[in-house]
């Protein structure tokens, strides 16, 4: 069962060249499950890798993402968040989403701190998928516009916090028309926030592309941590144009 909440958090949504946006405490929204059965045919994305998370300290996660860039975004991975509530500090399967700048999450099952496959599918009638071991666990609602942005990301909670994360052999599948199938370019680590690096370990693979993503998290201001401040180390590419 999803458990779902909101918070305020500053969440990467790079712009082509740009850097992060805030993003604004919202209203609750439906949970992971809303969204339905999964759409018959091919979804216009798929985005699959292998991850792992672990660290030490008050909290660690990784995630793989998927962004426009209108504000709106979706992340799927594994969080460990001594803070929550709803986790205690074990690690947990959670989505989250922003849609016109407006931030939600949910909590899935229990995850493990080991390597992991995971997945995402996204569908034009504004389905998205969440993938474990193959397996479909959950879909929800969630508009994309344009051009799409891939990360693979890790993130820490407070000062001193340690993050070790891999992102393995990503594989992504977009789009549907000409000019506008497949990826663009590189993949560009240089997005690093309080201490967090991106690092690839297989350059300069581009499909199959497998990251370290590890550090230790200083320089938040006083009552400063993840859910006010961008601290994570991202490996970033986009979608052909």
């Amino acid at each position: 069962m999803t458990r779902h909440a909101t918070r305020l958090r500053r969440l990467a949504l790079p712009f082509v060249g740009a850097i992060a946006l805030t993003v604004a405490l919202v209203a609750p929204a439906a949970p992971a499950s809303a969204a339905g059965a999964v759409p018959k045919g091919d979804p216009y994305l798929l985005y699959t890798a292998s991850i792992s998370a672990s660290g030490s300290g008050t909290g660690y996660s990784s995630y793989i993402n998927v962004h426009d860039a209108h504000n709106n975004a979706y992340s799927f991975g594994i969080q460990s968040d001594k803070g929550s509530p709803e986790s205690k500090g074990k690690p947990r399967y959670i989505w989250e989403r922003v849609q016109n700048g407006k931030f939600t999450y949910g909590y899935l099952g229990p995850a493990t701190n080991k390597l992991t496959p995971i997945g995402m599918r996204w569908y034009k009638n504004d389905v998205a998928t969440m993938i474990v071991n193959h397996k479909t666990i959950g879909t929800l609602k969630l508009n994309l516009d344009g051009r799409l942005f891939f990360n693979a990301e890790a993130n820490a909670r407070l000062n001193g916090d340690v993050v070790h994360s891999t992102v393995q052999n990503t594989r992504i599948t977009v789009g549907d028309r000409k000019g506008q199938i497949g990826l663009n370019g590189k993949w560009d680590t240089s997005f690093s926030f309080h201490g967090l690096k991106a690092t690839q370990t297989n350059k300069p693979r581009i499909q199959g592309a497998s990251f370290k993503i590890d550090g230790r998290v200083a320089g938040l201001p006083r009552g400063g941590n993840w859910d006010t401040e961008q601290v994570s180390g991202i490996a970033m590419i986009a979608q052909k144009w």
